[in-house]
């Protein structure tokens, strides 16, 4: 029995299906027929076009969508090639090697056939989700280890360890601590940067929010001067007593003090000078805690980095990121990459707006001077904020 025929495409999937010479963004809901414009596209390409199945490179984001993907290719080929079409037949004996897959899939291939220049093992192997989860629990565990005994069982420490780190760890609590590392580091890889780092801090400037204080609350106060009652005598005390204790001579006010010249009122009148309270408080905040907490969290974050690149050594593999980062440096070395931008005219990417910036650098250092990019996908169902003001690829 043969395959039921495909639904007649709308008048937009038909144009994304058709045209030529330019690239294509598809943007529809969930089950409007994307992934039907993808294998119509695909087959068109090969079938009516001509073009070789080595020459279409089509991605999408899971095992399980590839595989349905591959088989409705599958399907349609077959379907041509049961009406008479000697190049689908053709084309369908030849399906196992297209280049339908997931990026990672996609990934993997490339590495495996040049893994001298991508400084891997040629017998590496990808460590599965759950895998890569213990090397981070066990990465971060020595990681913390290693951070506490810094300043102190460490040379040059004191044998009772550092209260400002261990003040730090408590702050956060081990897991919180663990969760904020981890989800930094998962974030900056997906950005395709290889040894996380956090950047330098911007350097905060607590005299400058200060001064605006002084300068908001006496303003707040003018106002209040120009009312009379009760209800102003509490709001009028605290000004006066801010702006003396910060326009006294000497050492500026410590964080405890601002803390104390805060106010929880929602009064308007007061509003300015709430605002301005604040913001001290934070540039204060920043200049001194926070600082040394942003320290600690960027010295974590280098140890649990080192420390999950030996973890991931000691199981022989590389992780899902390792994949994607190696082959985007691969790509983009000249000899490699062009051989790849010269062997794809097509590219083809479902559910577009799971892309992440690495995986959009991944897809723009495959692009040659003559290669079309068709990518379909939904906004409502992003994961990583999918927005056409991100979209440089199509420009």
């Amino acid at each position: 029995m043969s395959a039921a025929p495909p639904r007649e495409p709308t008048p937009e999937q038909a144009a994304a299906i058709a045209v030529r010479g330019e690239d294509v963004l598809l943007e529809a809901g969930a089950g409007t027929g994307k992934t039907g414009v993808m294998v119509e596209r695909y087959c068109r390409l090969v079938c009516d076009s001509g073009l070789s199945p080595d020459a279409v490179l089509a991605f999408t984001f899971t095992d399980k969508a590839a595989a349905e993907l591959r088989q409705r290719i599958r399907t349609e080929l077959a379907r041509r090639a049961e009406r008479g079409s000697e190049r689908a037949a053709s084309v369908l004996a030849g399906i196992g090697g297209a280049w339908v897959t997931t990026i990672h899939g996609f990934c993997n291939r490339v590495l495996a056939a040049h893994p001298v220049a991508a400084g891997v093992d040629p017998g590496f192997r990808v460590l599965d989700a759950p895998e890569t989860g213990r090397a981070a629990r066990e990465a971060f565990d020595d990681a913390l280890v290693d951070f506490l005994k810094t300043g102190g069982g460490a040379p040059g420490g004191t044998a009772h360890g550092d209260p400002a780190r261990e003040e730090t760890v408590a702050a956060f609590d081990i897991e919180g601590l663990r969760g904020a590392i981890a989800g930094v580091h998962a974030e900056l890889r997906s950005r395709g940067v290889a040894a996380p780092r956090l950047p330098e801090p911007p350097r905060p400037d607590p005299e400058a929010s200060i001064a605006r204080a002084i300068e908001a609350a006496g303003e707040c106060l003018a106002e209040l001067e120009e009312k009379n009652g009760k209800r102003t005598e509490a709001e009028r005390e605290l000004l006066e007593r801010a702006l003396a204790r910060l326009t006294e001579p000497g050492e500026p006010p410590s964080l405890d003090e601002l803390r104390a010249l805060s106010t929880s009122s929602r009064a308007k009148t007061l509003g300015p000078y709430r605002e301005a309270i604040e913001a001290a408080i934070c540039r204060v905040a920043e200049a001194g805690e926070g600082s040394v907490a942003y320290g600690h969290l960027a010295e974590l974050l280098e140890l649990f980095t080192a420390r999950f690149e030996a973890a991931k050594e000691r199981r022989a593999g590389i992780d899902f990121e390792d994949l994607q980062i190696l082959a985007a440096q691969l790509l983009e070395r000249a000899e490699i990459g062009e051989h790849y931008r010269s062997r794809f005219r097509q590219i083809l990417v479902d559910e577009f707006q799971d892309t992440n910036k690495l995986q959009l650098r991944l897809i723009e250092a495959l692009r040659g001077p003559k290669t079309e990019l068709v990518a379909v996908g939904d906004e409502l169902q992003s994961i990583y904020g999918f927005r056409h003001a991100d979209l440089e690829v199509f420009r």
